[in-house]
């Protein structure tokens, strides 16, 4: 079944408001579901799918405006400060879902003014909620209006090939934001090459270059005195360097020029002398030979150059291929046609289930680096950090970060500096990796109360679990 309805502004709304806040899970956890579901709005828009983005941003909306503030830990200072750029952030998502409605409202319009028969009155019957695949597939915005469906599980090659297409085109776009970063009012422009990376921070290579320099003072002045306990004075770097002078510029005084007396009015000025080797061209330029041109002279007059037979302004543009039409500014034209691969499988509330592509070395590359822990009978953690591309999950990285293991425990630390990262590389959470070293392969209670806050991020949200002392691990 392949839905062609679009979704209308107020089934989206709908869907947005159906999900469960639990107080419960702790605060921080529905903090990065924010972020993630402005994530995935922004993704939503690449590629095309303004109902889920529409849908992602007014959900965001109403768990920033409506449910965080309810949660007991609200008040705590750590919550504050995580709640705080999130409400910075929340009149960007208003102005973004008013950007995005008048497409939604066209793409509906479009449908019925060639609506098949018949479509109305199913349309006005009364609203139930949806009991198989293919209802719930009905709702679902990213298959609904001009999207071609396909089954990913069919698919597969394809979906890899399209999603590595859209994964370069996205690496080269944020590759290009990267070379030119706004700070404030001032914009500053990469001079180095691809593989290269500026580092912006000022105040750090100070920093180390002043101590380098009190270093370096410090050591020559031991040398001369031999007094290993003494200190360099904190002026010697200062005096040191002797910054040059620059003189002010100042305005050109005409007046110092030495000026001729003025001719009596009666008189005419003397004629020009004729100019040397300069002949006037004939009509028909196809005539003169090599040898017949006159030498180029050393230096030409102002005059003389301007008066050069140049090519006219009006024949130059004539060679030159016509200029692109100006477009005008304002939210971009929806695709006529987009690809979207059917979720698995959806939850109660509608929320799609979609396929997540792992990397075939995925396990092998965790278990080489979580070795040494598993040597030492220490567990170990990873995060699966990925992107949706048409509808699909794709892992693309495997982070290691900060943590704190035991023989049956691994606590992830710092963890603001995971979300920074992938916030930082276009990236998403899309799940977790550990390890067993001394037990087999099952998800303990511990684990499952730490999935619980990956799922609330995200449904689609994955756990694997490895114990390399067994084979299959």
């Amino acid at each position: 079944m392949r839905p062609t309805r679009p979704q209308s502004v107020k089934e989206l709304v709908a869907q947005a408001e159906n999900f469960t806040f639990n107080a419960n899970i702790p605060f921080k956890h529905w903090t990065r579901a924010a972020e993630t579901l402005y994530q995935e709005a922004s993704f939503a828009l690449s590629d095309g799918d303004y109902g889920r983005a529409y849908m992602m941003l007014y959900r965001h909306s109403v768990l920033v405006l409506k449910c965080l503030q309810t949660h007991p830990q609200f008040k705590d200072p750590e919550s504050r400060k995580a709640f705080r750029p999130l409400s910075k952030r929340i009149d960007r998502v208003i102005a973004d879902l008013e950007e995005i409605k008048p497409i939604i409202n066209d793409e509906y319009a479009e449908w019925e003014r060639v609506r098949p028969a018949g479509s109305k009155l199913e349309e006005q019957g009364p609203i139930k909620s949806p009991s198989s695949y293919g209802e719930f597939a009905a709702r679902d915005p990213s298959l609904s209006g001009n999207a071609t469906v396909l089954d990913a599980s069919e698919n597969q090659e394809l979906a890899v090939e399209l999603a590595q297409k859209e994964l370069a085109r996205r690496d080269t776009v944020r590759q290009a934001n990267r070379r030119t970063r706004v700070y404030g009012d001032t914009i500053l422009t990469s001079r180095f090459g691809d593989g290269q990376k500026l580092d912006f921070s000022l105040q750090s290579q100070m920093e180390a270059v002043r101590r380098a320099t009190q270093s370096s003072q410090q050591d020559l002045y031991e040398s001369q005195t031999h007094k290993p306990t003494s200190t360099p004075h904190r002026d010697a770097v200062p005096q040191s360097y002797v910054y040059p002078s620059i003189s002010k510029s100042r305005p050109l005084q005409l007046d110092e020029v030495p000026q001729t007396p003025p001719r009596p009015a009666s008189l005419s000025p003397p004629s020009r002398p004729p100019k040397e080797y300069i002949h006037a061209p004939p009509r028909d330029l196809s005539y003169i030979s090599r040898r017949e041109l006159p030498v180029v002279p050393n230096k030409v007059p102002v005059a003389d150059s301007l008066s050069a037979p140049y090519p006219s302004y009006e024949v130059a543009r004539k060679n030159q291929p016509p200029l692109p039409p100006k477009t005008l500014d304002g939210p971009s034209i929806p695709k006529k046609e987009r690809l979207a691969f059917k979720p698995g499988a959806y939850l109660e509330n509608g929320d799609p289930i979609r396929s997540v592509f792992l990397p075939s070395k995925l396990r092998a590359a965790f278990l080489d680096v979580a070795a040494p822990n598993t040597n030492k009978g220490l567990e170990m953690c990873g995060i699966l950090c990925g992107t949706p591309v048409n509808n699909a999950l794709f892992v693309r990285s495997l982070l290691i970060p900060d943590q704190k293991c035991t023989s049956d425990t691994c606590e992830t630390e710092n963890e603001s500096a995971i979300f920074d990262y992938c916030a930082g590389e276009d990236l998403m959470v899309l799940g977790w990796i550990h390890t067993h070293p001394t037990q087999t392969c099952f998800m303990s209670s511990r684990d499952l109360h730490t999935h619980a806050g990956y799922q609330v991020m995200m449904p689609e949200s994955i756990a694997i679990v490895c114990a390399p002392r067994f084979t299959p691990s």
